[in-house]
């Protein structure tokens, strides 16, 4: 559910360097204890020699909050950090790489030494080093993934200061094809929980079946015994309704688990009348998974659920709670512009509204599997995702040697932050152990439609089909009632259509060739298909439209993005997008509005002679939790408030009052800082982002050489930032 950062941080603000891990999480039922660790990091820009240790001197550093994209802000803010001589090239967006260190102190002071206590990252880009109280715990390299690490064995109970550090590094170059940034850019966790306890992601709830009438949520998870002698164990599971309502608990009979060991325990829950998810009403329920210990409650573990059905079917497609349903969906980079890869939460939930509004029920993930954060917004705004693995396997796609394929098939050390790889012993390399992690990480989410194994894959089909077959094997073992595609390149050339690809992946997927899909979708045994990637040609969807068993497209991209502007310079991103990098609706974009039918909208009217800057914030008000920020939007305009389309007026910015601000951007291409108070309008449109500081009024002003300042008006607040449900923002 929601996370609230507002009392973490305030507490920060009195003691910076030290922040105190309470006994109980915020939420007062909850056994185990999760603490939003984003607050109070410290960070330096470059190599630091010996910044691994407990008593390194990091007093100089600059403190800050994650999530954090250093390569987005370069070394020296707000200097322009954009160099056409850049080691990331056109393809990184022209933007820094290199090494990023990051610091924290704090103390387990309220924390009994009994508790096993964990760090949990939903992303580190890239090749993160671990390390607590001078040990190196451990190296996860790909970036996209979440990791979690053991440290109860390094940590120091009571009030004994203790230090986690995390050194980050881009320095192989390019590493991909598009801007991938640096640093702690998603969430960060500390977990402290009783020895007996729900292993890592390990709790799996499906629907099978489900109907308005009746439905039963088939809960299934694993237990780690990890203390010292063995205990009789039992999982109650609690199911919460969408409206707060809670159903009879369901409890399972006990079992002796020795010392060291796990065991597995399901169950059922039926449900009498369920409140479907849907992508008009995208009903949450809410599981409490409960572990009892020797008769004692000593471990829980929430989890959201859908319920909902979504079949495929070569005949007809994809439907939805029995009802047939096309994807009319986009493909989308991770990169907000100004705000680089270290997105709030209410930037991603500005993003997703904004391509709901052209008709967009599906995101495809391109070319990386999304945050946590991503997915809870799905599931409550009502979206269907295509969570892809990877952009590479064993080859690269040009000469990035930096990108995933340099660690695709190398063996992962342990301890490797993930679960077991099913069906594996011994040594495993990176791509099992992270598909594992992706698929039981992102399994709970109803939004998840479909698995994509990896997008225009150039490797061999010999070297492919083992490869893949591996990856679906792990899929349907975690997952066994979701699909699986591939975003396959050329796939008649490639020999995907007549060979072992077509009927090892559930969906037929291919992208910019339909006829070919369609070829494939036609032998037996025939397979649904999907137009995994088409270009923004509206034609297209009537071949979707014409083929009940295409389950539907998506279209490249939702939204512009840095990076893929090889020879563009001074351009520093591509030209796609049906909305471009601040969520300006693009000609393209109203045509798929109409395509799809959705409520038809219509560009602002626009005007020749500039009068005066208009300011108007997206929101009346804006919390100091880091998922928060206000946009303010200042359009150059003529004396009747029309856009002066012409202007690209210098546009400072000032914040006065309880807030600060977050970045400065507008929809141009061209490189040009996103930090500090100056942005150039872009066709008569720049933005500031701003976020609270503390609650009271916050004024916005702008000005512009020859127009009178304007100001706006919002209210910082400090309370947790909660995100919306189905239409919103």
């Amino acid at each position: 559910m929601f996370r609230s950062r507002t009392a973490l941080a305030l507490l920060l603000l009195v003691a910076p360097l030290l922040v105190t891990v309470p006994a109980a999480a915020a939420a007062p039922d909850r056994l185990r204890t999760v603490v939003d660790f984003d607050p109070g990091w410290l960070f330096h820009y470059g190599d630091a020699t010996g910044a691994g240790a407990a008593s390194y001197a990091d007093g100089g550093w600059r403190g800050l909050s994650v999530p954090h994209d250093w390569s987005i802000e370069g070394p020296n803010p707000p200097a322009d950090p954009f160099a056409q001589a850049a080691p990331s090239t056109g393809r990184g967006g022209y933007l820094p790489s290199g090494i990023g260190w990051y610091r924290k102190h704090f103390s387990l002071a309220a924390v009994p030494s009994t508790r096993k206590v964990f760090i949990e990252f939903d992303g580190v880009m890239a090749n993160a080093s671990v390390y607590v109280n001078g040990t190196l715990i451990g190296t996860h390299p790909y970036g996209y993934t979440g990791f979690r690490y053991d440290i109860t064995a390094v940590a120091r109970f009571g009030g004994a200061d203790n230090v986690v550090a995390v050194k980050t590094d881009t320095t192989q170059q390019p590493a991909e094809r598009f801007y991938t940034g640096a640093g702690i850019y998603r969430d960060v966790r500390l977990i402290a929980a009783d020895p007996v306890h729900v292993d890592q992601w390990a709790t799996a709830v499906t629907t099978p079946g489900a109907t308005g009438t009746a439905a039963t949520v088939h809960a299934q998870t694993t237990v780690v015994n990890g203390g010292t002698a063995a205990a009789s164990i039992a999982v109650r599971g609690t199911l919460t309704d969408p409206g707060g309502a809670v159903l009879a608990p369901v409890t399972t009979a006990a079992r002796t688990v020795a010392a060291g060991a796990s065991a597995t325990f399901a169950y059922d829950i039926a449900v009498s009348g369920p409140r479907l998810w849907s992508l008009e009403s995208p009903n949450l329920y809410s599981l409490s998974t409960t572990v009892i210990a020797g008769g004692t409650a000593v471990d829980d573990d929430v989890t959201p659920v859908g319920i909902r059905t979504l079949t495929f079917n070569a005949a007809t497609g994809m439907s939805l709670n029995g009802k047939a349903l096309k994807l009319q969906g986009v493909a989308l980079h991770q990169d907000y512009h100004g705000l680089g890869l270290a997105a709030p939460q209410r930037a991603m939930q500005r993003r997703l509204a904004e391509l709901k509004a052209l008709g967009v029920n599906a995101i495809r993930t391109a070319h990386d599997p999304p945050s946590p954060a991503f997915l809870e917004l799905t599931d409550r705004m009502g979206l269907l995702v295509l969570d892809e693995f990877f952009d590479v396997w064993t080859q690269h796609k040009y000469s990035d040697a930096g990108d995933y394929a340099t660690y695709f098939n190398r063996a992962a050390p342990a301890p490797t932050g993930s679960p077991a790889v099913p069906g594996a012993t011994g040594s495993v390399p990176w791509y099992q152990v992270d598909a594992t992690g992706i698929v039981m990480r992102d399994r709970n989410h109803p939004s998840v439609a479909m698995w994509s194994t990896g997008n225009e894959i150039r490797d061999p089909l010999a070297t492919r089909t083992p490869l893949l077959t591996r990856m679906v094997s792990i899929a349907h073992s975690l997952d066994p009632g979701r699909p699986v595609t591939q975003a396959l390149f050329r796939p008649a050339d490639s020999g995907d259509v007549t060979g072992a690809t077509r009927t090892t992946v559930d969906v037929f997927g291919g992208n910019y060739r339909p006829a070919e899909v369609i070829q494939a979708m036609a032998l037996a045994p025939a397979r649904p298909g999907l137009l995994t990637e088409m270009g923004t040609d509206t034609s297209a969807w009537a071949t979707v439209r014409g083929n009940p068993g295409l389950t539907g497209l998506f279209v490249w991209t939702g939204a512009a993005y840095l990076g893929e502007a090889d020879g563009l310079w001074p351009n520093a991103e591509s030209a796609f997008g049906l909305i471009d990098g601040v969520g300006t609706v693009r000609p393209i974009g109203y045509s798929w509005q109409r395509t799809w039918g959705a409520p038809a909208t219509t560009p602002p009217p626009t005007g020749t002679t500039a009068s005066q800057v208009l300011l108007a914030p997206d929101h009346a008000t804006v919390s100091t939790d880091q998922d928060d920020v206000v946009y303010v939007k200042a359009t150059v305009a003529d004396s009747a408030g029309r856009v002066v389309t012409g202007s690209s007026a210098a546009i400072t910015f000032a914040v006065s009052g309880p807030g600060t601000v977050v970045a400065v951007d507008s929809g141009s291409p061209v490189h040009e800082t996103f930090r500090g108070p100056v942005r150039r309008a872009y066709q008569g449109v720049a933005y500031v982002l701003v976020r609270a500081t503390g609650a009271g009024p916050i004024t916005v002003t702008a000005t512009a050489s020859g127009l009178p300042r304007a100001t706006a008006s919002v209210t910082g607040t400090t309370a947790p930032f909660v995100p919306c449900t189905s239409a919103c923002d």
